[in-house]
C-alpha cells in the first residue's frame, strides 16, 4: 500500500462543521432583502463547495437580486463574523489526526474556498491557530475549486508534490478540485453533504475518526 507523505484539509466540513453557520449568514441577509430564503437542498446543489464569489453570482441569479455581488459579499462578511462568535468546535477526529501527523513529522496545509481572514477565524473558533504548516483560502488563488489550483498551491507551499498527498474532503466540488490535482483524496460525510455524490474520491469516511493511519508515511 502506498504511503503520504503530507494532508491537505479542507476547511468546512472538514476541520469544522460550519455550513449551517454560512447557511444562516446567506439566510440572514436574504431575509432582510425580502426573498426567499436558500433551502437545504438549495444549498446542496448549488452553493456547498463554492468560493464567496461564486456563492452570491449565484445568488444573484436565482433570487434576481439587483445590487452588485460585491455589495452583498460585504454585508454577508459582516454577519457572518457576527455568526461566528457562536461556538464552533473540530469535527470528531481532528484533533488526534493533527495529533499524529506532529509525532510522525508530518506536514499539514489548510485548503479551503472560504475568505482565508475567514479560515483563520475559524482556526482561532476552534483553538487551531498554528496547528497547520500552510494556511490558504479561496481569495489565495485566482480559479477556486473545481479548479486544482488551491491543492497544487498547498502541496507545493509545503514542499510536497500533490502524489504525495492526501487531501480530505466534503462536497463534490472540494472532491473534484484535489483529483485533479493528482491528490489522494479522502471524502467525509456530513449532514449537509451526506445525500451528495462524493464517489469520486478514492475513499469515503462517515468520519475522521474512521481515517486509516497506515496511509501516512512516519508508521511502525
Amino acid at each position: 500500500m502506498a504511503t503520504y507523505r503530507a494532508i491537505l484539509f479542507d476547511m468546512d466540513g472538514v476541520l469544522v462543521d460550519s455550513e449551517p453557520l454560512f447557511l444562516s449568514a446567506i439566510n440572514r441577509l436574504l431575509v432582510q432583502e425580502g426573498v426567499e430564503p436558500v433551502s437545504e437542498q438549495e444549498n446542496e446543489e448549488f452553493l456547498i463547495g463554492t468560493t464567496i464569489g461564486e456563492t452570491w453570482r449565484q445568488l444573484k441569479i436565482h433570487r434576481t437580486l439587483p445590487l452588485p455581488a460585491e455589495e452583498y459579499i460585504s454585508r454577508y462578511d459582516d454577519i457572518v463574523r457576527q455568526v461566528m462568535q457562536e461556538e464552533l468546535e473540530p469535527q470528531p477526529g481532528v484533533r488526534a489526526l493533527l495529533q499524529v501527523c506532529n509525532m510522525r513529522g508530518l506536514p499539514k496545509a489548510v485548503a479551503s474556498s472560504s475568505l482565508h481572514m475567514w479560515v483563520d477565524l475559524k482556526l482561532k473558533a476552534i483553538g487551531l491557530t498554528g496547528a497547520f504548516d500552510a494556511v490558504l483560502g479561496g481569495d489565495d488563488v485566482t480559479r477556486g475549486k473545481p479548479a486544482p489550483d488551491i491543492y497544487i498551491k498547498a502541496a507545493e507551499t509545503i514542499g510536497v508534490p500533490p502524489e504525495e498527498c492526501i487531501a480530505i474532503e466534503d462536497s463534490p466540488i472540494g472532491i473534484a478540485a484535489a483529483v485533479a490535482s493528482g491528490a489522494y483524496t479522502i471524502a467525509v460525510r456530513t449532514e449537509y453533504t451526506r445525500n451528495l455524490d462524493v464517489s469520486q474520491a478514492n475513499e469515503i469516511l462517515e468520519t475522521l475518526e474512521e481515517f486509516d493511519l497506515s496511509l501516512l508515511a512516519g508508521g511502525s
